[in-house]
């Protein structure tokens, strides 16, 4: 007797090649979930390619999961933003399976890319960031927190004029705070959300959660784009809600020290236990991003280390250095030229007037003394210029220390650290 995941399965399979809703034609399943599927389909009067998102029959049941599943549809809708997948149009199957008709996504998600790649450069990682918060700002401003980000939940849509693209997805346990709105499907005492990147305060089941547990989430995804590592990790569940309530994450250069002092107090900042120390709105968070302009290597380099940077700082020496060698051999060169003319010049002399003139060693010191005497001091101090070969590099300057970590006080929940 088959088993109901497999049955669950066997119906799920069975939808592809139908039709539904008249107009749609389900052409093949492109993912699986807990309590349902996603299917590649086609708007059947237009031919536009669309993603169609089931609940399964078990799911369909579960009053609950069904209200998330119109949540989804509705905060996507009031949300308008173009990082922010796109809901056409909802409805059932005759046999009873709600479904979403949704942009189709070409791509990867974040997770993938994590997985494939382990770390993401600071440019890169901060180009998917500023997107997340784009689609942030425009959720929050309609009243919506998604309370669920997470790297699965962060889609890299390849386009032709974006290789990395973000949509956010899965928008099935937001808040929608506004008062025509308030059954939020979070029961007392219920936590909704994945352990990794959940704020303290939703860890906690606050009843006044706000777009600022968002803010709380994008900082562990960025921790975890650098670091190759969430903040917080513990083995059960429960372990990381408590490490997230009870102490703060580490310094992301403890995982990555190449990341910029800069980029490591803007993630401090984002992953503030007390959220009334984060930044207290995606504006803020992207203007933060924003002023780190010009500082970030576009090319996806790695940042430069102390002891690399003293390097370039050696260079320039070197160059003034080889100027003012230049310099000096220059004019004792035109000292010697005059000193060798005037000789000449005293020798011929000589000969023209040999009855009259004394013989060129008389020639009285002064003469030669404005030409001679530089040349001559100028060789005795020419070991000390050279005493460093060109071609060697000056005495580098001791490299600067790296900052250390900083750790904000947060909300605590014991009055000790384990």
């Amino acid at each position: 007797m088959p088993s109901l995941e497999q049955e669950t399965e066997s119906e799920l399979s069975a939808l592809v090649g139908t039709t539904v809703a008249g107009k749609y034609r389900v052409d093949r399943m492109i993912g699986r979930g807990g309590m349902g599927a996603v299917f590649q389909a086609a708007n059947l009067a237009i031919g536009k390619r669309v993603a169609l998102k089931f609940l399964d029959h078990e799911a369909a049941r579960n009053r609950e999961a069904c209200q998330r599943f119109q949540r989804e549809a509705e905060a996507a809708g009031m949300a308008e933003s173009a990082h922010i997948v796109q809901i056409f149009d909802s409805g059932a199957t005759d046999s009873g399976l709600p479904f979403l008709v949704m942009e189709l996504l070409t791509g990867e998600d974040l997770r993938a890319r994590l997985r494939r790649e382990g770390r993401l450069s600071v440019p890169s990682a901060l180009r998917i960031v500023s997107q997340v918060l784009r689609a942030l700002l425009c959720a929050h401003e309609a009243g919506i927190v998604h309370r669920d980000l997470k790297p699965d939940n962060v889609f890299l849509c390849a386009r032709d004029d974006d290789p990395s693209f973000v949509k956010i997805v899965d928008f099935g346990i937001s808040k929608v705070a506004r008062a025509r709105a308030a059954d939020t499907l979070t029961r007392r005492g219920t936590v909704l959300g994945t352990a990794f990147y959940m704020s303290p305060e939703q860890a906690q089941s606050f009843a006044d959660i706000d777009g600022r547990t968002d803010l709380f989430s994008v900082g562990a995804i960025l921790f975890e784009m650098l670091a190759g590592t969430p903040p917080h990790v513990a083995p059960t569940y429960e372990a990381v809600l408590i490490a997230i309530c009870t102490h703060d994450a580490v310094d992301v250069r403890t995982h990555a020290p190449e990341v910029p002092a800069a980029v490591a107090a803007l993630v401090t900042r984002a992953l503030q236990r007390e959220r009334d120390q984060r930044f207290q709105s995606a504006r803020e968070f992207l203007s933060a991003i924003a002023a780190l302009e010009g500082a970030i290597p576009q090319d996806g380099s790695a940042w430069a280390t102390p002891s690399s940077n003293s390097q370039p700082a050696a260079r320039p020496e070197r160059k003034r250095y080889g100027t003012w060698v230049a310099g000096i051999t220059a004019a004792l060169a035109g000292f010697a030229l005059t000193a060798y003319f005037v000789v000449r010049r005293g020798e011929s002399s000589a000969v023209s007037q040999e009855s009259t003139r004394p013989a060129p060693s008389a020639v009285p010191s002064a003469v030669l003394a404005p030409v001679v005497l530089p040349v001559t001091s100028a060789a005795r101090a020419a070991p000390t210029l050279s005493a460093r070969a060109p071609g060697t590099s000056s005495p580098r300057r001791p490299a600067a220390p790296k900052p250390s970590a900083r750790v904000a006080s947060g909300l605590q929940l014991s009055t000790k650290e384990p």
